[in-house]
């Protein structure tokens, strides 16, 4: 999710490094929760962030058991490359929604799709948003996410591993699911037997194509698993999201579909231990 050096964040407008959002909830008549998103009200802030639109769309359907919306914020009238990327990536999102076409449900069903922009961060060289999306039901209700980090200056994707160290990533995150506490053994203990790892994470441990990470043998507890899980995950753009306090990783549920899922959070002054060569923090 290069960066910005923090000594250099309040120097100027195009120098800083803010969250452009300011996101409320509330309850609506039927008893649903109401999230509100819109740029955020700082002036200096504002500068920074963009020309901002809060955008709700929502299914007009009055039965209780249908809820579909959407709320979001786009850039008004993009003024570069990265704008348009960003607008297209929500903009692409939304489209899959249900908003018109017709839905028949027995009275025990339920339609909801709730999608709800989280984040959204810009610096001089970085945008990164990150959105959640609960959807219900089947069997079983879900909640699902996305995220992009662009790059400012050329409107592409930003790869992690030209910001950061991967292989002390890698070892940060590790140690922090380790000693996760929960009911019996602990998450902790569980990541420890299904993912182990008996030494440092290497760059060799993420020279090979994130796309197709080496595979041998079964999928069994091992190091060469726990090497191919964060290979894929650290190297994929669309599992980091930043912001101006540092970053978090989307692992998604590593212990089964009833564990919960798996965020690594790297705050700023982690993030600077992990800086490549002439890398600053915060992104």
């Amino acid at each position: 999710m290069t960066i910005l050096g923090a000594g250099l964040l309040a120097s100027s407008h195009e120098a800083r490094a803010v969250d452009c959002l300011a996101v409320t909830s509330d309850w609506d008549s039927r008893g649903r929760e109401v999230v509100s998103v819109s740029p955020t009200a700082d002036a200096d802030v504002r500068a920074t962030c963009g020309r901002l639109i809060a955008r709700v769309r929502a299914r007009d359907d009055a039965r209780r058991n249908v809820n579909v919306s959407a709320t979001y914020v786009e850039f008004d009238d993009p003024r570069d490359a990265a704008e348009k990327r960003y607008n297209e990536w929500i903009g692409g999102v939304v489209a899959t929604m249900d908003f018109d076409r017709p839905i028949t449900l027995s009275e025990n069903e339920k339609v909801e799709d709730v999608l709800i922009l989280e984040s959204l961060y810009r610096s001089r060289r970085l945008i990164s948003a990150a959105y959640s999306r609960w959807l219900c039901c089947g069997a079983h209700g879900f909640s699902a996410g996305g995220s992009i980090n662009i790059d400012v200056a050329s409107g592409t994707l930003v790869s992690p591993q030209d910001l950061l160290s991967l292989p002390a990533v890698a070892d940060q995150c590790w140690r922090q699911f380790a000693a996760l506490p929960g009911p019996l053994d602990g998450q902790g203990d569980l990541f420890k037997h299904d993912y182990p790892m008996d030494r440092p994470f290497s760059d060799n441990d993420f020279a090979a194509d994130p796309s197709n990470p080496p595979v041998r043998g079964p999928v069994v507890p091992s190091v060469e698993k726990t090497v191919r899980l964060f290979h894929s995950t650290l190297k994929r753009s669309s599992n980091w999201t930043f912001t101006d306090r540092g970053a978090a990783v989307g692992f998604g549920p590593l212990l089964g579909y009833v564990g919960a899922d798996f965020d690594c959070i790297l705050d700023n002054a982690a993030l600077k231990q992990m800086a490549r060569p002439g890398v600053s923090v915060p992104p």
